[in-house]
């Protein structure tokens, strides 16, 4: 499903024929979609003579990364019988590659149909930054391989070389390569073996960080897309040959060191046998399995905190995980039916205090654990074990603008808010799919390693117009905000909120016609949930069924305060929550009667610290 990611863009017309309505259902107002067709993948991002260009083999320019002009179709000359999938673009300043100075080459991976001829790297030429021409001596770069691309080609001073990062999906492997003249490639070396490696690996990009609050200090950032949907990040350092992933990164995600807690057990010094099964995603070295570990059961504990966590992996059966107090089975957990191992937990504060144990409901279930923690918050993702830039369902193949003019201050990444699951079944008529936010970049220094964290650019500030504004509220009774209805379902929301220890939270977004998106909040586990079960009006049943879903991630509140920042904009919803540690970005479209919002609590004790919400004005001139 993951090589869905380029199928449709061969059958795409991205001409420009004069301005679009900009106001059908579903239409975002204020991120960037093309005029009509297909968009997915942000390629090309390049700042150049005071321009912002973002490609999808389509190609628009901005000056302020907030209003957006469509240009022609740059892609000519080519032969017609391939796709264009993703890829960059450069500027050559110096001439190196012999097209002229100052010549843009756009880079992309050359890809026949079928998925039975090798993909290979090839350029295409321009000197007005506007048609690309194809190189009649493409391939660059070809190494024989079915599944190749994704070339990402930047310039790295220190060895006044240029770069390339280039995915093999299948083998969840990036390699490097150089060039002085952009046109012949030598192997450096390749990225493997780390983090989350079950699906295919897209899309790489690799850049310098800042890190908050230390001026003059960075760290390199390797993305990796992890297909359908995801994008998984490594932490390290670059040295024009190779990535290293630093120490911490490696820690968190070989052997889960530095994951909040009290470890019960990890099964590293067991001598359990395991069963046949080639799982993935497990910590360490070994793990437990219900079939090759007969009648086990760990170790007698105290239940001293609020949530028990592990990784799971195996049966969707019921009970198949339980844990035990005085003899009865108080909570179950069972897998997705499949051999990757995902984060699962338990609300058990009502036990603290208990002895209690874990152990498998019978000894036939192809069940597997590993990495059994008591802690404060929960873990209930239902993610695999990685290092992941966004929670939310809907953010793929993010990439970062390059700066050929040397005056951006801010490193900033943009991501396609898609989902190859369903992306060819969206209910937009207009055409399929639009880009993410902007969002700026930083490292984050936390105990156990480097954390990046985001933030929308600050040019979206100049859209605000109509503001709501209310402070010091005590939340004992369901707040509607009816004045957001005006607001058409175009708005940025800043939420403060402080909490007890106990209880639960919700905000409602795009309310109505009995639907909504429900935010909620448990201050007891410090889980964070987005729940888009019942938020879309479309009738397609096979589209509810995998577009239905439930995404959360635990969220440390700042001394008993939840600060959100929120982006609606008509189908999609993008949530900064843990001063953009923790990001959702959620497909929404809904009906265009849930334009309504508010806000609860199941308990008394809340309180609204501040609430904004703006209006944020269309990009769009409609017509």
């Amino acid at each position: 499903m993951e090589r869905y990611s380029f199928i449709l863009i061969f059958m795409v017309s991205f001409s420009f024929s004069g301005i679009a309505q900009y106001d059908e259902p579903y239409r975002p107002q204020y991120h960037f979609s093309p005029s009509k067709g297909w968009i997915g993948d942000p390629d090309g991002l390049i700042y150049y003579k005071d321009t912002y260009h973002l490609f999808w083999w389509g190609h628009a320019v901005s000056k302020d990364l907030v209003h957006w002009e469509q240009l022609e179709d740059p892609m000519k000359g080519d032969p017609g019988d391939f796709s264009y999938f993703s890829g960059s673009v450069v500027v050559d300043k110096k001439n190196e590659a012999g097209f002229g100075k100052n010549s843009m080459i756009a880079f992309y991976t050359r890809h026949y149909p079928g998925d039975t001829l090798p993909e290979a790297q090839a350029i295409s030429i321009s000197h007005d930054g506007l048609r690309f021409d194809y190189y009649d001596k493409n391939p660059v770069l070809d190494i024989n391989k079915i599944f190749f691309r994704d070339p990402q080609v930047f310039w790295y001073e220190e060895t006044n070389k240029w770069i390339m990062a280039v995915s093999l999906p299948d083998e969840q492997k990036v390699q490097f390569y150089d060039s002085g003249d952009l046109k012949s490639w030598r192997y450096l070396s390749e990225f493997s073996g780390l983090g989350v490696q079950n699906s295919f690996w897209e899309c790489p990009d690799i850049f310098k960080v800042p890190i908050e609050g230390k001026p003059g200090e960075y760290r390199w950032v390797l993305l990796i897309g992890r297909g359908p949907n995801r994008v998984q990040y490594f932490v390290g350092d670059f040295d024009g040959k190779s990535f290293q992933a630093d120490s911490n990164t490696t820690a968190y995600l070989n052997k889960g060191i530095g994951i909040p807690g009290k470890l019960i057990q990890n099964f590293e010094e067991s001598e359990l046998a395991v069963d046949s099964i080639a799982r993935k995603g497990f910590l360490g070295e070994n793990y437990v399995t219900a079939t090759s570990s007969k009648n086990w059961k760990s170790r007698t504990f105290e239940i001293s905190k609020p949530v028990i966590n592990f990784l799971i992996s195996g049966t969707d059966s019921d009970n198949s995980f339980n844990l035990i107090i005085n003899d009865k089975v108080v909570r179950s957990a069972s897998g997705k039916n499949d051999n990757i191992f995902r984060w699962k937990g338990w609300d058990v504060s009502e036990f603290l205090g208990k002895q209690a144990y874990v152990t498998f409901a019978n000894s036939e279930s192809p069940i597997a654990i590993d990495h059994i923690l008591v802690a404060d918050e929960l873990w209930d993702t239902n993610l695999e074990h990685g290092l992941w830039l966004d929670y939310g369902n809907d953010f793929y193949a993010a990439r970062t603008w390059r700066d050929y003019e040397g005056s951006l201050k801010d490193k900033t990444m943009l991501g396609w808010m898609g989902n190859w699951e369903y992306a060819n079944m969206v209910p937009s008529s207009w055409g399929k799919g639009f880009e993410s936010l902007p969002r700026n970049l930083n490292l984050r220094e936390k105990e156990n390693g480097f954390r990046l964290v985001q933030e929308v650019t600050p040019q979206f500030k100049t859209l605000r117009s109509d503001s709501i504004v209310l402070k010091d509220i005590e939340l004992d009774h369901e707040l509607k905000l009816d004045q957001i209805i005006g607001f058409e379902n175009s708005y940025e929301m800043d939420l403060s909120l402080d909490l007890p220890e106990e209880g639960e939270v919700y905000v409602e977004l795009q309310k109505g016609d009995g639907r909504s998106l429900i935010v909620s909040y448990n201050s007891r586990t410090q889980l964070f949930s987005v729940d888009r079960t019942n938020v879309t009006n479309s009738d397609n049943l096979e589209f509810q069924k995998k577009f239905s879903d439930v995404m959360r991630a635990p969220v440390n509140a700042d001394n008993s305060k939840l600060q959100l920042k929120i982006f609606v904009d008509r189908s999609s919803v993008e949530i900064f929550t843990a001063q953009g540690e923790k990001v959702f970005s959620v497909l929404t479209y809904p009906g265009p009667s849930q334009n309504k919002a508010s806000i609860s609590a199941s308990q008394n004790g809340v309180t609204i610290d501040h609430l904004k919400v703006w209006k944020l004005d269309s990009i769009w001139n409609k017509k």
